[in-house]
């Protein structure tokens, strides 16, 4: 007999050891730019949305925190070349878009995407101080079952989202074309996150990331390999 487990969608999620100075650096830093900025719209319903150029700012912290993601991001793709027995590919550099988002009571985002990017991830700066035993999805991350619609198999049927409930530290990664939204934040500590679009490209190649040629993290390259 063979058993074929066709086109899985990857998500990993990991806490991030040792970031309480980097986490509190960003915090203050966010905070205070939220206050000063009106920010943006585009997913988000409330809240604050930073301008998309995280990746280009000098402070230390923010540095440190595009580091963290981009290695992840590397880890988990070599990861999973790894388990699907895939040939070795070649060396891989990255580029990134990334945004900060400040949510406080009842701010969401409405279900979107990040198809032009190869992967895409969340990171929690903090969590913010929810009862999660009276509103349990207050700020979760659920994402959405990207098969269409049909009739389910009785029995086997597993819901149509999945959940994420942030904590502080936690790094999300996931396909960029996987949709997916935050439910309304119920707290009064603000929560915030830094969302990130990653592309992959061989090394000394330029990418293309939401129509504009991003400026090479070149610190943060890294080959695959190194992440095996």
């Amino acid at each position: 007999m063979d058993r074929f487990a066709l086109f899985p969608t990857p998500l990993f999620v990991y806490d991030v050891p040792n970031v309480d100075v980097i986490n509190r650096e960003l915090g203050e830093l966010l905070r205070a730019e939220a206050q000063g900025s009106p920010g943006v719209h585009r997913a988000n319903v409330g809240g604050w949305h930073s301008a998309p150029d995280l990746a280009h700012r000098q402070e230390p912290c923010y540095r440190a925190v595009m580091k963290v993601i981009v290695d992840h991001v590397g880890a988990t793709y070599s990861k999973i070349v790894s388990a699907t027995g895939l040939a070795t590919s070649p060396p891989w550099s990255f580029a990134a878009q990334a945004w900060a988002m400040v949510m406080r009571n009842g701010d969401y985002t409405i279900a979107h995407d990040h198809g032009d990017a190869h992967w895409s991830t969340s990171y929690y700066v903090d969590a913010g101080d929810a009862d999660l035993e009276r509103s349990p999805d207050s700020g979760a991350l659920a994402v959405l079952d990207p098969r269409r619609g049909g009739r389910p198999i009785p029995g086997l049927e597993t819901g149509s989202t999945f959940t994420v409930r942030p904590r502080t530290g936690m790094l999300v990664v996931f396909p960029g074309w996987l949709q997916h939204y935050v439910h309304p934040y119920r707290g009064t500590r603000p929560r915030i996150a830094i969302a990130c679009n990653v592309m992959m490209s061989p090394i000394g190649e330029l990418v293309p990331v939401s129509g504009q040629l991003q400026t090479r993290i070149r610190s943060l390259q890294r080959s695959v390999s190194e992440h095996g």
